[in-house]
């Protein structure tokens, strides 16, 4: 800063128009602050709680139904929003949310719910209700909940609702099969009668089957009858087209009318689901008519259209039975060969995995166990057998109900972190626990950088106008000071001032962080890589044991040493793991970093204040101009002091309102964190129960499976032995033919050569 012998007006003028710019501009940051942050009204419980709808309902209709859950779940345990009209459709979309998890006990809890207040959602809650009643086999007051929606409707039930009715008492395991057919056909005739009816085809197509169940055999070819006569509407309406054409070439079947049953088969579409079953039926039909080379012809086109069916194999030994009732042997013999080549080596390895432990169940159930995710067990079948076991519903239910626990403990710990990270932070951090708020904050505190700034400008300009009244010892003072802002001015032009220069050092601190996280990721993999490997080691020392000579010292050590090495890794993932939830920590908080050094603008302004009144000290016997500029700057240094104590009430405002969310979401989260540990403990025990049942049905359905492919196997094993015995039978039939043949030639020789043997004797 140039002396006051130095300054000229103009200089003196345009640097005090530069801390007018400087206020100016901190002025409007400020205002900006309290427009959109302090003096701005909060939301409201209610705003935030119709925000909450309307992003679950978002995540909904996206397809996200585990967010939308939890979103609906806060809404729907809210007391205050219970008396919301929009009540009902936030337990309407928890329950679809669940539902379509397949958590079908708690969606039908929150329909409950629903259904009790009869409202506008009721038709659609008792669809997706009775829906879930038939999957759980729940039967009990149902028939109230259908009186209450016909008093809804005038009496009639509304087609979708009547067709799921139906459909649901079609299903009842409560009721006798006659009553069960009768009840649901009166229920699916209206909707059948009504041609133009949105579920006309599949009602009729249901008074078809349910004929079928009571063998009416002619009912139920009108009725199928009456469903291929109809004009598709839809994709949906040609698959019961299909289907219908199927019934009727079943019902043909059963009633030996094979032509119209081979008829029939035809007409399925190629693109149906069910064209494979058609050929199949089909080729049975021909074998029926005694057609045996259009039967093999349809066992190939199914051999070729479905090769990966679960048909193929009973296709191929079919046509090994077709080959060989043609009398081709040797094609037969390949055929049943290929079956045997195919599948009894499946068999054999399924019947190892079966016999590896003397407890096969215990044995599923350590693999469970030992396994940090949910263990798919279906993996352990050959891949060739997995389209077997995916037809078992009961390894299906299985294999949802290990992951759904899985998920339920995975969402419990993780729960149970984010309530610890939710306290550790409100406990720790403050304003940095509300973006929002902290945002706000943060421009608060880039306006007070300003405003330093701008002090440390006027207190420049004063000392230029003064410096040269200053005595010797009033120099070194000001030299001290001078000393003292130095290392403290060198930090303070660090920090930001402008909006842009706040994203700016954010993004880098973020990056910085983003390059931790990589680097923590690939470790984990890298852990999990090696637990997976440590598993599998252990599992191949389990399922070899006996296969293995004895040596149990050295097995036990080495058992130790894989237990010791899962154990250093676990540890290290839980490290992992800990650093992982601090570095998302320190991204949500790296404005803290931006936004901070308080103590140091209050230590420099400390500094900047006792310059100040060294300088005010030696203002006697200035110049006019000087006077004037001083008196102007003395103007902008009050200006600034009312900006900062804008700046102050702006940061005392997001304060109070930090500690109040605060106090309410600790509330919360204390609440949360009881039921969270009651939910832990019960899921600990349906836990231990659930894995010895998972064990039970595993076991069971691999004995299935392998009894399937040892039924395939057998098949064809008598297969080559009936062509054995069928060559064997042709060739002792040639060769009596040929005996005989050579019998009766003899004897005609002897005829015709008697008269002459008898003229030699």
């Amino acid at each position: 800063m140039a002396q006051r012998g130095k300054l000229s007006a103009a200089e003196l003028s345009s640097q005090l128009d530069e801390v007018a710019k400087q206020a100016e501009t901190a002025r409007a940051n400020i205002e900006l602050v309290e427009k959109q942050y302090t003096l701005r009204e909060e939301t409201s419980e209610e705003a935030a709680r119709l925000q909450r709808f309307s992003d679950g309902e978002i995540q909904y209709l996206l397809n996200d139904y585990a967010t939308a859950a939890v979103l609906f779940y806060d809404l729907v345990a809210n007391k205050d929003f219970q008396h919301h009209p929009k009540y009902a459709d936030a337990l309407f979309y928890l329950s679809g949310s669940l539902y379509q998890q397949k958590n079908y006990l708690g969606a039908r809890l929150y329909l409950r719910q629903l259904l009790a207040l009869n409202g506008a959602r009721y038709r659609e809650a008792l669809a997706r209700y009775l829906e879930i009643a038939g999957r759980l086999n729940e039967f009990s007051g149902i028939d109230d909940y259908i009186t209450q929606a016909r008093g809804l409707s005038g009496g009639t039930l509304p087609p979708e609702l009547a067709y799921v009715y139906a459909k649901w008492l079609f299903r009842r395991g409560d009721l006798s099969l006659e009553e069960r057919v009768s009840r649901a056909t009166a229920v699916f005739t209206q909707l059948a009668q009504d041609p133009n009816g949105p579920l006309h085809l599949q009602a009729r197509y249901f008074l078809g089957v349910g004929a079928v169940r009571l063998k009416n055999w002619d009912e139920a070819l009108s009725h199928f009858g009456q469903v291929t006569a109809g004009a598709p509407r839809d994709e949906r309406d040609r698959a019961v087209i299909d289907l219908a054409q199927l019934s009727l070439g079943r019902v043909y079947f059963e009633t030996a009318r094979y032509d119209e049953a081979i008829d029939r088969y035809a007409q399925v579409s190629r693109e149906s689901d069910s064209f494979p079953d058609a050929l199949y039926e089909q080729a049975w039909s021909f074998v029926r008519k005694g057609e045996l080379e259009k039967a093999r012809n349809a066992t190939e086109v199914l051999l070729l259209v479905a090769e990966d069916s679960v048909l193929a194999p009973e296709a191929l030994i079919l046509q090994g039975t077709l080959l060989q009732k043609l009398g081709k042997y040797d094609e037969a013999l390949n055929t049943y060969n290929q079956v045997i080549n195919s599948y009894a080596p499946v068999h054999d390895e399924i019947d190892a995995l079966l016999r590896i432990s003397d407890d096969p169940v215990q044995y599923f159930d350590e693999l469970l166990a030992r396994n940090e995710k949910s263990l798919d067990v279906t993996r352990l079948l050959p891949p060739a057998a997995l389209k077997w076991a995916s037809t078992r519903d009961e390894v299906n239910d299985a294999v949802e109900i290990t992951s759904a626990l899985d998920l339920s403990r995975k969402g419990i710990e993780e729960s149970r972190a984010i309530a610890d990270r939710i306290l550790k932070s409100l406990e720790e951090r403050g304003v940095e626990s509300f973006p929002i708020l902290q945002e706000g904050y943060t421009r608060a505190d880039a306006v007070d950088t300003q405003l330093t700034r701008a002090e440390a400008n006027l207190t420049r300009i004063e000392e230029g106008l003064v410096s040269g009244r200053l005595s010797a010892d009033q120099h070194a003072q000001l030299k001290q000071l001078k000393e003292g802002q130095a290392a403290l001015k060198a930090r303070i032009d660090t920090l930001p001032t402008t909006d842009a220069q706040v994203r700016a050092r954010k993004e880098r601190m973020q990056a910085t962080i983003d390059a931790l996280e990589k680097q923590a990721f690939q470790l984990g993999i890298q852990a999990q890589s090696q637990s997976a490997q440590l598993t599998a080691i252990r599992k191949y020392v389990d399922d070899t044991k006996k296969q293995r000579p004895r040596a149990p010292d050295d097995e036990k050590a080495f058992l130790e040493r894989v237990s010791l090495e899962h154990a250093a890794i676990e540890a290290m993932q839980s490290e992992l793991d800990e650093l992982r939830i601090q570095l998302l920590a320190e991204r949500n908080n790296a404005d803290k970093a931006v936004g901070g050094e308080g103590q140091l603008k209050a230590d420099y302004a400390k500094l900047l204040e006792s310059e100040r009144l060294l300088l005010a000290s030696a203002r006697g016997g200035l110049s006019a101009d000087a006077t004037d500029a001083l008196r102007r700057a003395d103007g902008m240094r009050a200006e600034l002091h009312a900006l900062r104590e804008r700046v102050t009430r702006s940061k005392d405002i997001v304060r109070t309102r930090v500690a109040q969310k605060a106090t309410r979401l600790r509330e919360q989260v204390l609440a949360e964190q009881q039921l969270l540990e009651s939910y832990r403990g019960e899921t600990g025990d349906v836990t231990g129960h659930t894995r010895n049942l998972v064990g039970r049905i595993a076991f069971d359905s691999f004995k299935r499976v392998r009894q399937s492919f040892y039924d395939l196997v057998l098949k064809a094993d008598v297969g080559v032995v009936d062509v054995s015995f069928q060559r064997k039978q042709d060739k002792t039939t040639s060769i009596q033919s040929l005996s005989a043949k050579k019998d009766r030639d003899l004897k005609q020789l002897d005829d015709e050569f008697r008269e002459v043997l008898q003229d030699v004797e």
